[in-house]
């Protein structure tokens, strides 16, 4: 078998005439142009050429981007299968159908799918459309956990209990890549950048892999936004000492282009040093990118466009919605957001409305479905003290919700209300 590392969560694994992608965001900035890679792919469009297989975790753009994907020559499209999680709404498997791949085939729980006589796959959703693969063959066993984030107990011995074996290797998520706190919190920041290293302990602990690859954070806030993020994230060297002192696992960490035979020995000291110097790189903030502004007449229109669609597709329940209030920074000016009345211009300071934002990301969060769900994980915005973040959040949550699939009804609000019970209770955690 050979792996090998193409960027951020994307990685192939080469094995009894199978070369299977994970996740191959190659280029491009994602996230409303909130993230960028740490260092430059080497994988390009010509290497699909030998791939067989492509599997996506889930929908978020640096895992599934169709930019990258609608230029993978269609000579190459015509002997590469997809492979894809179930799901009810079917939108990534139609999408590829139509981009003209051999076949693409959904991806059922608790069934291997055979893709070759010493080469199989299981996948099963894990929650809010992530996903996992485990990849088997009769010597080397790989579970990649990607962005699943697992920390429930009782889940993550169901996926064990699942994959049956226990992993060589654990391929997962090792730093934060969303909101982590304004611009002031930076103490903040480490305990959420020390909590994802946890997280990756407790999955080391369940899964007990010889080795973990840390993958799935190779990213940084290219913005001048959230450029501040970037001040705790958890850098290679921090991680491999970690795994290294804090569980029984042997870190294995891959820059892009490199290539792993499971079995031989890697020099990972070496692929830190080529990712300091790219951090290096980004330190001296050459890059950024720039606020975008929306003229205001503008914002406020599709302000009026949004709460028109959203009464027309959820009817009674946006009488549950709140009002709220939204600094946005490149105005100067705070403004209420209703159902009743749009974004209507108020006299209160920043400080005490519930979001401070540029027009440009609340009208990203106007124009598209998943705006919200972007926003939240480029970091684009912050969180006034004196405000209520959780009343614009909601404002924008049941787009969000179903551009996942989940439809908002009476059932949905009944599932939410018994979570609450059982998280209060400490039946179950957020």
């Amino acid at each position: 078998m050979k792996i090998t590392f193409i960027n951020h969560a994307s990685f192939a694994v080469e094995h009894d005439g199978i070369n299977l992608v994970i996740d191959p965001w190659l280029e491009g900035m994602v996230f409303n142009n909130g993230w960028n890679f740490i260092s430059e792919t080497r994988f390009k469009y010509e290497d699909f050429k030998d791939v067989t297989h492509i599997w996506f975790s889930h929908e978020h753009p640096d895992h599934f981007f169709p930019p990258n994907i609608s230029k993978i020559p269609a000579e190459y499209k015509k002997n590469i299968t997809v492979l894809f999680q179930e799901t009810a709404d079917k939108r990534v498997v139609t999408y590829c159908r139509k981009q003209g791949f051999k076949d693409v085939i959904e991806l059922f729980p608790d069934k291997f799918e055979k893709l070759s006589n010493d080469f199989s796959v299981l996948c099963e959703h894990y929650q809010e459309g992530d996903s996992w693969i485990y990849i088997k063959s009769r010597d080397v066993k790989i579970l990649n956990t990607n962005d699943c984030g697992i920390r429930d107990r009782v889940e993550a011995e169901k996926i064990k209990k699942k994959i049956g074996d226990v992993p060589d290797y654990l391929f997962t998520q090792f730093s934060y890549a969303y909101w982590a706190g304004n611009k002031d919190q930076r103490e903040f920041r480490r305990k959420v950048a020390d909590d994802k290293l946890g997280g990756l302990k407790f999955q080391v602990e369940i899964f007990k892999p010889r080795f973990t690859v840390p993958i799935a954070s190779f990213v940084w806030f290219c913005h001048e936004e959230n450029f501040y993020l970037n001040d705790e994230v958890n850098r290679p060297q921090k991680v491999v000492d970690f795994i290294s002192n804090n569980t029984s696992s042997i870190p294995i960490l891959l820059y892009p282009g490199e290539v792993f035979e499971p079995g031989k020995e890697h020099d990972t000291a070496a692929s830190i040093a080529k990712y300091n110097v790219d951090f290096e790189k980004i330190a001296r903030q050459e890059n950024l990118v720039r606020v975008v502004p929306v003229a205001q007449d503008e914002l406020l229109t599709q302000a009026l466009k949004f709460v028109t669609d959203m009464k027309k597709k959820f009817g009674v329940w946006t009488n549950m919605l709140k009002p709220t209030n939204i600094f946005i920074s490149d105005y100067g000016k705070a403004f209420t957001l209703s159902m009743q009345s749009g974004l209507v211009e108020n006299s209160m300071d920043e400080q005490n409305c519930d979001c401070s934002l540029s027009s440009e990301s609340l009208s990203y969060n106007f124009k598209f479905p998943w705006g919200n769900d972007s926003l939240g994980i480029n970091g684009r915005y912050q969180r006034p003290k004196g405000g209520n973040y959780s009343r614009f959040y909601n404002f924008f949550r049941y787009n969000q919700l179903e551009s996942r699939g989940i439809n908002i009804n009476l059932g949905f609000f009944a599932d939410m209300a018994l979570r609450r019970v059982l998280v209060k209770a400490g039946l179950k955690k957020i």
